[in-house]
């Protein structure tokens, strides 16, 4: 939306621009939508260049103006002064209320990997669900999606008829649900989580492959929700678990890790910097657990036709050699 606002503006002033300059007005304007949702100049900058790929000469013609405009965006969200900016959890996503966490220890170093690969393995399986809905969907769109509406609206009364507690939870952004889940994770016991888990992540992935629902911030929801799970274990406190598994998530939805170890950072940074060596192991080990679950089905049929190829081997040094009388 910011790049499509940035470029419709240029048209609208009707001046001819050569496309090197349409690429950089763009970019600005993603710069400042990024910036204006996460309150922060830092992530918009890191997740485009790390999604986007730009290097080089390019970097520099791009980096300048998009670091201006995510400034101003992230001015026009917090505000300047004594104005007091726009920023609500209506739209803007801040730093999370966690408690204080001073530095890790070796055991939650072994929590961290073992929730990042849970995290993983969760948002590979919603990403499948939800490639599998698309291929459905996409035959028959008209019929189909009123269904898969009625689909979501029926998991969501089913949660709350199961867990008690609100169909928000299900239903809308983590973007604007995530604050509360965090500030209220003492009320939530392991079966309304596990709940969450379950019937969110259904109408997630349902979201994803017809209403073609944005990734990023449900995944950071879920994860979040998994984490605060997770701080149920022992010597794993809530802060390190939350921050751990939003960047798990991140990294398993997006494919960008470093934009992953960014953003669970910000989100943490009101409770320190102790959680950072967490983030990083977690999202790193997130990031190669998905990349392996991606490439599982090519691995499978890989062993599959060198199975086949030594059994035809094999077959042909059985099979007797003919001898020819003349």
């Amino acid at each position: 939306m910011g790049s499509g606002v940035a470029l419709l503006t240029i048209r609208l002033a009707r001046r001819a621009m050569a496309p090197q300059v349409l690429v950089v007005i763009g970019a600005a304007g993603s710069f400042a939508a990024l910036s204006f949702i996460f309150t922060s100049p830092l992530i918009a900058a890191v997740i485009l260049i790390e999604a986007v790929g730009i290097g080089g000469p390019r970097l520099r013609l791009v980096l300048l103006p998009g670091l201006l405009a995510a400034g101003i965006g992230t001015l026009v969200s917090i505000g300047i002064g004594s104005l007091t900016g726009l920023s609500t959890s209506a739209y803007a996503l801040g730093p999370l209320q966690l408690p204080s966490f001073a530095h890790p220890d070796i055991g939650q170093f072994g929590w961290t990997i073992a929730l990042a690969i849970v995290v993983a393995i969760t948002a590979r399986a919603i990403m499948v669900g939800a490639l599998s809905t698309h291929d459905i969907v996409v035959r028959w769109v008209l019929l189909l999606l009123p269904v898969v509406g009625l689909i979501i609206a029926g998991l969501a009364i089913a949660f709350h008829g199961a867990s008690g507690k609100s169909v928000d939870e299900v239903l809308f952004s983590g973007q604007s649900a995530l604050p509360g889940l965090v500030a209220q994770a003492g009320t939530w016991s392991l079966g309304a989580l596990a709940l969450l888990i379950v019937f969110k992540g259904l109408a997630y992935g349902l979201s994803l492959g017809s209403f073609r629902g944005g990734p990023t911030f449900p995944a950071m929801f879920l994860g979040a929700a998994g984490g605060i799970m997770a701080s149920h274990l022992p010597g794993f406190s809530l802060t390190p678990a939350v921050a751990v598994g939003i960047g798990a998530a991140v990294a398993a939805v997006l494919r960008l890790p470093l934009s992953a170890v960014v953003l669970a950072t910000l989100l943490t940074v009101k409770a320190g910097t102790g959680d950072e060596p967490l983030i990083i192991v977690g999202v790193v080990v997130s990031y190669m657990v998905t990349l392996l679950a991606s490439a599982w089905p090519q691995i499978k049929k890989a062993h599959a036709d060198q199975g086949v190829a030594a059994e035809g081997q094999a077959g042909a040094r059985r099979v007797p050699a003919t001898t020819t009388v003349r």
